[in-house]
């Protein structure tokens, strides 16, 4: 059975319900990889949410969610971080959202992003555009010296702090950086043209597999940091920008 987006962006909609209502207490937050990586009883309540009532819409998919105990990637199915950004929410940064991308014989068809403190919400389809709240998006396909670039910094992942600060030391000589914390709402910024690019040299699929269609379908090139086309069975790098910065971006990093 093909996948309503409306009625998929209605599911996450109420799903992050669940989140508007969220007291947060530290009795409810601990770690996972390290100090620094942080899951709270809402992020397994917003899946466990998603996981049944996208099972009871769409009962012939798989659903992949981040704080399963283990992932089965699928070709076909649903991609799901219950709240990409929880160090944001934990401490009351109003940056942090749903995201659940379909995969239809591996590929990403349709993606939902819901920022619940911004009441924004950003989707698409394949072939059909990128919205937010209703507005058609298209990244303006600035100079990377007429915007900002957001920045993922992985510090869960001490191979990948030389690097990020290297490449930003880079940027800085033309345009400024924002750590904004939500991998998925990075794309859909970049998507929008509020930020011109964004990349992460270690990210998870679930992080970026949805923003990664709304970026795509705003005419936004997304690629690892290789220039190679994201998997989405392991974890990765992203680099998100339009034409004119992703092409400074190869040549910073050599690709």
């Amino acid at each position: 059975m093909p996948v309503d987006i409306n009625k998929l962006k209605q599911i996450v909609y109420e799903a992050a319900g669940i989140i508007r209502q969220a007291r947060i207490s530290p009795e409810q937050i601990r770690t996972k990889t390290s100090q620094k990586d942080y899951v709270t009883k809402y992020d397994v309540e917003v899946q466990n949410f998603l996981e049944s009532h996208l099972a009871e819409a769409w009962p012939d998919r798989h659903f992949l969610g981040e704080e399963q105990e283990t992932h089965e990637f699928t070709h076909n199915g649903f991609i799901v971080d219950p709240i990409d950004g929880t160090a944001n929410f934990v401490f009351g940064v109003p940056h942090y959202c749903i995201s659940v991308a379909v995969l239809e014989n591996g590929e990403i068809t349709q993606g939902v992003v819901y920022n619940p403190a911004a009441d924004e919400m950003y989707w698409a389809e394949l072939g059909q555009g990128s919205y937010m709240n209703g507005k058609r998006l298209a990244n303006p396909n600035l100079a990377l010296e007429q915007t900002l670039v957001g920045v993922g910094s992985s510090l869960y992942d001490p191979n990948s702090i030389e690097p990020t600060v290297k490449l930003i030391a880079e940027i800085m000589k033309k345009s400024d950086i924002r750590r904004l914390g939500s991998a998925a709402l990075d794309l859909s910024y970049v998507a929008s043209g509020r930020q011109g690019a964004y990349f992460e040299f270690n990210i998870k699929p679930w992080d970026i597999a949805a923003g990664m269609l709304i970026a795509r379908e705003a005419g936004v090139i997304v690629t690892t940091t290789e220039g190679k086309e994201p998997p989405l069975d392991r974890p990765l790098s992203i680099l998100a920008a339009g034409p004119e910065i992703y092409a400074e971006f190869r040549r910073m990093l050599n690709f």
